[in-house]
């Protein structure tokens, strides 16, 4: 016979908890629900590389874009290129045959020349309008020398002062000159060079003549009357520490001028013409004296061929 407790029961709450076993099944007593499975939170998906490939794929598209942009660019100007290359290659065409043209011209113009036909008026009309500015300006630039004289063939020294040495000799001449009538004096030509000259003080063995310009013309012109009276004079009495030597005044000529002058003189040495001159700038010629022998002007090669004959005049030239 079984003996049981009178005693009620009371609340077990003090009664220590049994550790759970490896089944995960805990001993407590009276705990029959299962407890609720424990929360497992989701790790974020990383996104990164995705992105990266469309930011790459846009850039891509928008530089075949901006290439496409300059491609048809590019076909745009090499069109405008192109028409411009045709415009010009049109003008060059037109060029070639304007030359062409012009070449025919010029060919005509010699073949005209060559046979004598049609050009000879306006070629002689020409020349002659040529031939006469050219005397105008050359006797333009004679009057401009009309106060200018040349002394030549006096001895060039270092250290001689060109101013006395004219005075000197136009006092040996018989003009009183002074210093204040002489505007310059200066040697013209090219210098001596060093072994034309003997020794420091010896004279070059090809003076260069003396251009003198004076302030008056009267001054001129008593120079040149003088020179001619006193035809034969030389350097003696001087001053000049060089032996005698001749010395010769003249006009001072335009190269033109001088050269005309230089070729009748030598015309007139040929055909033994006693009479050749210059006065005022200006070159005469006179066969001999007497009134059967008229006095020539000579103002260009033509009135050469003229007064002395072509003959002689082209002889010079050999």
């Amino acid at each position: 016979m079984l003996c049981k407790s009178k005693q009620p029961k009371g609340d077990n709450s003090n009664t220590p908890i049994r550790v759970a076993n490896d089944d995960g099944v805990t001993t407590r007593r009276g705990a029959s629900k299962e407890s609720p499975p424990e929360k497992v939170e989701s790790l974020p998906v990383n996104n990164a590389p995705d992105r990266l490939l469309n930011d790459d794929i846009k850039v891509l598209i928008s530089e075949v874009r901006q290439f496409k942009e300059e491609m048809r660019a590019t076909r745009k100007q090499m069109e405008e290129l192109s028409q411009t290359m045709s415009r010009l290659n049109d003008r060059v065409d037109a060029c070639d045959v304007r030359i062409d043209a012009l070449c025919d011209r010029v060919s005509s113009l010699e073949n005209r020349v060559m046979d004598g036909a049609g050009v000879e008026p306006i070629d002689g009309t020409l020349r002659h309008t040529i031939h006469q500015l050219k005397t105008e300006l050359n006797e333009r630039d004679q009057e401009l020398l009309l106060n200018d004289i040349e002394i030549s063939c006096v001895p060039e020294q270092k250290g001689t002062g060109l101013t006395h040495v004219v005075l000197t000799l136009a006092n040996k001449l018989g003009v009183p000159l002074m210093e204040q009538d002489i505007v310059s004096a200066v040697r013209v030509g090219r210098p001596p060079g060093p072994e034309e000259l003997v020794s420091p003080g010896a004279t070059s063995t090809r003076p260069r003549p003396i251009v003198v310009r004076l302030t008056r013309r009267a001054l001129r012109d008593q120079l040149l009357q003088a020179a001619r009276t006193r035809r034969g004079a030389t350097t003696e009495g001087t001053g000049l520490s060089d032996a005698p030597r001749r010395f010769y005044i003249n006009e001072r000529l335009t190269r033109t001028n001088r050269q005309l002058f230089r070729k009748a003189r030598d015309c007139g040495r040929r055909l033994n013409w006693r009479f050749v001159w210059t006065k005022d700038g200006r070159a005469y010629a006179r066969q001999h004296a007497g009134k059967d022998a008229p006095r020539h002007r000579l103002q260009s090669e033509e009135d050469l061929i003229r007064v002395f004959g072509k003959d002689v005049v082209s002889s010079l030239e050999v």
